[in-house]
């Protein structure tokens, strides 16, 4: 292949390159970041300088990700590894200089791996491995990073990854399994059944069966061997960590010392029944340690054959205890997110974010703030942070530790705020977490002991937060529309009052003139203009509020009603459907009917309209003159007419009571050349 490793270095020593890659791979060389990308395509692993000027990991990941790539990234450093290697987003560690012999092992070993679980094992190994030989062992177990990186190894030290390492490199495998023992070399440990450990170190060409010993007892996952009866044979170190039962308290019982009592009978005979077919057995149950404390456990069972029969049963047991636990919590958030949106005000919006870290998440201490004015003002103390610390102050945006993470927009984690200026202050509370609600707030959650929160932790926090954006998104909404609507009321009333009363009084004289001049009825009719625009602006304003409390509304026989109030001698309506049954409100439905009628009659000329149903609406159609194309996009502002003596709000109307029903309303010809009006909706429309 062309251009499998990519070099990003702008100080490369060709002959390195060269005298160490295979001949069947080739390499392309690139100097800055913009050169990076256009060779991602054809590159699989990333051979990058830590040291170049101006390109760090994160630049070089981001140009990884955009690119779409999943190269193996190499990092080649000329400093000692720190535990910082740890968490760079990078696949592989060389130290300066480097010699063509360590490049090809490190390219050679990058070309055998995919991506999963024996990537991030070979990564993870190789990157530990190397902050291990440099460090002391005091400065190991003091870094939290190191440990959980052999926490994680030992996650990943199943037989299927442990195989395909020693296939990839015996040294990793090597390296993997001193890390998750705590050495590097050295004698084995005493055999879990009491026999005597072979004290030699095997060599390269021993065959498998220590290899297989050490993979099942160095595994992350819990083994068990039974014989055919079901009586446990053997455990590993992980099933006595996980159950709290040491080997030899099991060995010689059945695993019905393990039942919890909180399954059947029919759910260990349906086990019993799969293995005994020779078949593998998946699935939950929930189990009993000594001290009757419950966990749940992922299990594999599947029979040991010899010559077509089982010869005994080995089952793998994957503890998924915290896995279900954070389920339940996050389903829990999600329930309690009901609660968050119906919130009548911010105040209550946070109690409900601060009852629910409390209650769900079951951290004591937290404190919500909310954003007003460039500040970051206390909204809901929780009873354990008001004991613990004084009265929470006012920060301003970028002042403080929630200020900064509100200003970023970034969560952040202090696992020992001591260690950060002006963090003595919140003693006994030394681990914090922040979480910004969005532009509304901010979240924070503390702890008394140190490192207390980890990703998960921030995940669940997170997902409050997004609800309670939500939440104050749709509140600030209803106060903005609530304003608006206030003030269209205020207006229609003005209105009303300013226009009716001189018009009562013009009407009043006006009576008294009928016998006098032709000209009364011209004023008549102007006056009786004057009542339709009143009425058409009073309904203006209240038409486009939210239909909050809809029912069952038969579009079929509003439609006929309203023709009878509209009805022309001229004008013929046809309702194609029997029943057409939509959720709105009935008032608002029938002032919709008779402005489309009116428009149709008066101003289309029609001589038939029709109404039909659509696959997700309904559409109201006529024969009539039609609406030019050019003028269908400003139909319904406010004030359009094609006549002197129109008023302009009809359509208006009818597109606020669209609105007020989530529809979305267009204009159309009709088949017959008229206007066809088709208004669409995600509300289920139904034919009865």
């Amino acid at each position: 292949m062309d251009r499998d490793v990519l070099v990003v270095d702008d100080a490369v020593d060709p002959g390195v390159y060269e005298a160490g890659l295979d001949p069947a791979y080739s390499y392309s060389l690139a100097e800055t970041v913009d050169g990076i990308a256009p060779s991602f395509e054809r590159a699989d692993v990333v051979v990058y300088d830590h040291g170049q000027p101006g390109m760090g990991v994160r630049e070089l990941k981001e140009t990884v990700r955009d690119a779409g790539g999943s190269s193996y990234v190499v990092v080649v450093a000329g400093a000692e590894p720190t535990p910082e290697l740890l968490s760079l987003s990078c696949d592989d560690y060389l130290y300066k200089p480097v010699d063509g012999a360590a490049l090809k092992q490190a390219v050679d070993r990058a070309m055998a791996l995919g991506n999963g679980d024996l990537r991030e094992a070979v990564s993870l190994t190789r990157k530990a491995h190397a902050v291990e030989t440099a460090l002391s062992r005091t400065e190991l177990e003091g870094s939290p990073a190191f440990r959980h990186a052999c926490r994680r190894l030992r996650e990943l030290a199943r037989p299927e990854v442990l195989c395909e390492l020693e296939r990839v490199d015996a040294d990793v495998l090597s390296a993997h399994l001193g890390l998750i023992r705590g050495v590097c070399d050295g004698p084995q440990a005493a055999r879990a059944d009491g026999g005597q450990a072979d004290s030699r170190r095997p060599e390269a060409g021993d065959i498998s069966p220590w290899k297989f010993r050490e993979a099942v007892e160095s595994a992350g996952h819990a083994v068990v061997f039974t014989d055919t009866d079901g009586v446990i044979e053997y455990v590993n170190p992980a099933f006595e960590e996980l159950t709290g039962y040491a080997a030899s308290e099991v060995v010689g019982h059945t695993p019905r010392i393990l039942k919890s009592g909180e399954h059947d009978e029919a759910v260990y005979d349906d086990l019993w029944d799969t293995i005994s077919d020779g078949d593998v057995w998946r699935g939950e149950l929930v189990n009993e340690r000594p001290d009757g404390e419950r966990y749940v456990i992922e299990q594999t069972i599947a029979p040991l054959p010899r010559n077509d029969e089982p010869r005994g049963y080995v089952a793998i047991n994957t503890d998924i205890t915290e896995k279900r636990r954070r389920e339940a919590k996050i389903e829990a958030l999600h329930e309690a997110t009901r609660d968050l949106l119906s919130a009548d005000r911010p105040s209550a919006v946070a109690a409900e974010v601060g009852a629910a870290i409390e209650s769900i998440l079951e951290f004591r201490i937290n404190v919500i703030r909310v954003h007003r004015n460039g500040e970051l003002q206390p909204c809901h103390v929780n009873d354990k942070a008001e004991q613990l610390l004084s009265e929470r102050p006012v920060y301003e945006v970028g002042e403080g530790f929630p200020g900064e993470a509100f200003a970023d927009q970034q969560a952040q984690i202090y696992t020992d705020i001591r260690d950060h200026d002006g963090g003595t202050a919140l003693e006994p509370v030394v681990s914090w977490l922040y979480v910004p609600i969005g532009e509304y707030g901010i979240i924070s959650v503390g702890q008394t002991e140190p490192d207390a929160f980890d990703e998960t932790d921030l995940n669940l926090v997170q997902i409050i937060a997004n609800n309670a954006e939500i939440a104050l998104q749709r509140l600030r909404k209803e106060r903005e529309l609530q304003r608006e609507n206030d003030r269209l009321e205020r207006f229609a009333s003005t209105v009303s009052h300013d226009l009716r009363n001189p018009l009562q009084v013009a009407k009043g004289t006006l009576s008294q003139l009928d016998d006098c001049t032709a000209g009364v009825d011209r004023m008549r009719q102007a006056h009786e203009r004057m009542e339709e625009v009143i009425e058409g602006v009073l309904t203006l304003t209240r038409q486009g509020n939210r239909v909050e409390d809809p029912s069952p509304v038969d579009l079929s026989a509003i439609a006929r009603a309203c023709w009878t109030h509209v009805s022309s001698c001229d004008t013929e309506l046809v309702v194609e459907v029997d029943s057409l049954v939509v959720s709105g409100d009935d008032a608002r439905l029938k002032h919709l009917f008779e402005n489309l009628f009116r428009n149709a009659v008066t101003h289309g000329q029609a001589s038939t309209i029709r109404v039909g149903a659509l696959d997700n609406g309904f559409y109201v159609a006529d024969d009539g003159v039609g609406i030019p194309a050019e003028e269908r996009d400003s139909i319904f502002e406010n004030g359009y007419t094609t006549r002197d003596d129109g008023t302009g709000l009809g359509l208006t109307i009818v597109k606020e009571i669209a609105s007020a029903h989530d529809w979305d309303v267009s204009v159309t010809e009709s088949g017959t050349g008229g206007a066809r009006f088709e208004f669409v909706t995600a509300t289920q429309y139904r034919d009865e």
